[in-house]
């Protein structure tokens, strides 16, 4: 009898389901969490994907990654085929067998709001699950009048997850010039240090016409 041949005996089987578990758990949660419009994206890009095969062998080494380009060009659909294809993949850990990795995603604006005074929810705390959720996306960075509140807020938050050295994705129709008057030279210094930058060019995708 060849090993093939050999039955799976029950370890080797609680293992098997409990990645399965794993899987369609952290799908389930993409599916349910993320924007309509992006429930099936996926990362087609070389260098998006690139990133996502090392965030998958070495997150704890992994730099950023920061999608920039004009409006239309498809930095967001990148973005979450990026997370969904990272968060997804069944690690092993020691007592569970495997798991995935936690994440949040969220735009520029929303994490603004959520920080405003008198929000229903409580901005530290927000800020806190934030800056220490093992992948963090954001959306359209930069987007929206500056000031000095915006610049902290969003310092804080970049800063914190510079120092854990924490992965982050990015996107911004910006470009590093354009940010950095936006955001300030803190912010955008730590995001040319931190980060691998994809630019995404092209025609607007949302108005190209339609197939008659």
């Amino acid at each position: 009898m060849t090993d093939i041949d050999q039955p799976e005996d029950g370890y080797a089987r609680m293992l098997r389901e409990r990645r399965n578990e794993v899987v369609e758990a952290s799908w389930a949660r993409c599916d349910r969490l993320f924007p309509r419009r992006y429930a099936d994206a996926f990362a087609d890009h070389p260098e998006v994907v690139e990133w996502v095969d090392a965030y998958i062998d070495k997150p704890e080494q992994v730099p950023g990654l920061l999608l920039i380009g004009p409006t239309g060009t498809g930095k967001t659909w990148q973005a979450y085929g990026a997370l969904r294809r990272a968060v997804t993949y069944p690690r092993p850990a020691r007592g569970v067998g495997y798991r995935a990795d936690a994440w949040s995603a969220t735009t520029h604006s929303d994490l603004l709001a959520m920080m405003r005074p008198g929000s229903k929810t409580d901005p530290e705390h927000e800020l806190k699950q934030m800056r220490e959720t093992p992948l963090l996306l954001v959306d359209d960075l930069g987007v929206g009048k500056n000031s000095e509140w915006v610049e902290d807020v969003t310092y804080r938050l970049i800063n914190g997850r510079y120092e854990d050295m924490r992965p982050s994705i990015f996107t911004s129709n910006l470009a590093m010039s354009d940010l950095k008057a936006a955001l300030g030279e803190r912010i955008t210094s730590r995001l040319a240090e931190t980060c691998t930058r994809v630019v995404l060019v092209g025609a607007d995708r949302r108005r190209a016409p339609k197939e008659s």
